[in-house]
């Protein structure tokens, strides 16, 4: 799989960086909202051409609480761009908590909360492969 991730924290970021790429995924990190959607439309015009339904990210990583965007503000300029991308929010937020944030979003995100182990990622990630 392709993935972009948003993490502020550089250990975590890291941490999910190498375990993703020891299973073989591409992995770019990217340290808060902001840049993530920089990096996403950076992506997105290199494949508008090849096909109106093609993703530029199997999946899309987010940190809820981010300096500059929150991942509930990045998610909502990514879906709107591409609403049919995958976005998977690992936040220590509820999900009651990104609901009020962004009702919006609820329906479009899968959610796992802090803390969780690298294997525990690496089979949510594994679950939204096909």
């Amino acid at each position: 799989m392709n993935i972009l991730i948003a993490e502020d924290n550089k250990f975590a970021a890291r941490q999910y960086k190498l375990m993703l790429e020891k299973k073989g995924h591409t992995v770019i990190t990217t340290e808060d909202g902001e840049e993530c959607v920089k990096k996403y439309k950076e992506h997105l015009k290199e494949t508008d051409f090849d096909s109106l339904d093609e993703s530029p990210f199997d999946l899309v990583l987010l940190d809820h609480n981010m300096p500059k965007k929150t991942g509930a503000r990045a998610a909502q300029e990514i879906l709107q761009k591409n609403p049919k991308q995958k976005i998977l929010f690992v936040s220590a937020y509820q999900r009651w908590a990104i609901e009020e944030d962004s009702d919006d979003l609820i329906d479009k995100i899968i959610l796992l909360e802090k803390p969780f182990t690298l294997s525990q990622l690496e089979r949510k990630i594994q679950s939204l492969a096909g």
